[in-house]
């Protein structure tokens, strides 16, 4: 058992419990004794909010050995004593900055249209000087800029390394390794629920089953037309763009087509020919302007976007100083996003 006295509190505030969510907790919970000894830093939840069940503020703090000893951490949150139910997420922001938090992790549900109300949500952490992590794709899409700028004004942070490619080291990694690299490129495949509705179909599959088989590995957006539409992809296209390449695009400025009309005998007949069809996000310079789109595309067998079987993503990075590099994350599941959203934790205690 670790001493609460002999470390510094880590109070977090945790918004949405979804897929992500649940694979966290006991993702935090094992690596307890790990903060413990190398960053001298317990971390308690706080708070926990959703849309459906309501918004709770624990005045002491759980920490998340103790929620993931029970099959229904929730439940077993929102029961405790000490519980101040709240009406909705702007208050449960306020009450639980008030409690002690001093930091978000933000991961409700995508809205491509705007990023709203994580969007939002962000805001208010940051304005009330809260570090934020967030898997929410939506918010860095349409907003990173702003919210940098008042992390920036608050002395906190803002980190989202698994909006992208769960939790791969893509942002991380040209952050801190691949400086003033000269990034001048990018082909990817991001969008994991299409790699797979697509894969299923070539497989005889419907659409309605493969669509069915993505919600239940968890890895679809809670209305999966978000993936097969393209919107996943754009949100994902657009973060890249603005961080690898320093661009300063908005999501409509990403060209977006997605797979919704492509007859299901065309995808098995790309298939049987060698060159199956794939959700494909690129972004380039070009003539001075950052071009990024996304689209369905055949992968001949000499692609290096061809290694993205199933599920798998792929992004090869086109650069001045490194020539080509290619990362590969290989049939991820909901714990990488997970692991990216501790990542980001870990990197800002380290920094703080």
């Amino acid at each position: 058992m670790i001493m609460h006295t002999s470390l510094l509190l880590c109070r977090i505030l945790l918004l949405g419990f979804g897929n992500i969510a649940q694979a966290l907790l006991p993702l935090l919970a094992s690596r307890q004794e790990w903060m413990a000894q190398e960053l001298s830093i317990l971390p308690l939840i706080t708070g926990i909010g959703t849309r459906r069940h309501g918004f709770f503020i624990h005045s002491q703090g759980i920490d998340a050995p103790q929620l993931v000893q029970t099959a229904q951490p929730l439940h077993f949150f929102i029961n405790q004593p000490h519980i101040q139910q709240v009406t909705d997420a702007q208050t449960f922001l306020h009450t639980g900055k008030a409690a002690g938090a001093t930091l978000l992790i933000e991961l409700t549900t995508l809205h491509p249209q705007d990023g709203q109300p994580a969007l939002s949500h962000i805001q208010s952490a940051l304005a009330a000087g809260m570090d934020v992590i967030t898997a929410n794709k939506g918010p860095i899409a349409y907003a990173q800029a702003e919210l940098q700028y008042l992390a920036q004004q608050q002395h906190v942070q803002l980190r989202f390394e698994s909006t992208v490619m769960d939790g791969l080291p893509l942002i991380n990694l040209h952050q801190f390794t691949l400086q003033a690299v000269g990034m001048q490129s990018f082909r990817a495949l991001l969008n994991t629920t299409s790699s797979l509705v697509l894969s299923m179909i070539e497989q005889g599959n419907t659409l309605e089953a493969a669509i069915a088989k993505a919600q239940a590995v968890g890895i679809a957006e809670a209305d999966p037309w978000y993936d097969l539409d393209g919107w996943d992809a754009v949100m994902k296209t657009t973060i890249l763009a603005n961080n690898l390449l320093s661009g300063k695009l908005s999501p409509s400025q990403v060209k977006r087509e997605g797979i919704r009309a492509l007859p299901a005998d065309a995808i098995r007949a790309a298939a049987h020919a060698g060159a199956p069809i794939r959700l494909v996000s690129t972004g380039s310079y070009k003539d001075g302007t950052i071009m990024a789109e996304v689209g369905p595309q055949h992968i001949t067998q000499d692609d290096i976007l061809h290694v993205g079987k199933g599920t798998t993503s792929v992004i090869s990075l086109e650069t001045e100083a490194m020539g080509t590099v290619t990362l590969v994350e290989h049939e991820p599941v909901v714990i990488q996003t997970a692991y990216g959203v501790l990542s980001d934790l870990i990197t800002i205690l380290r920094q703080k």
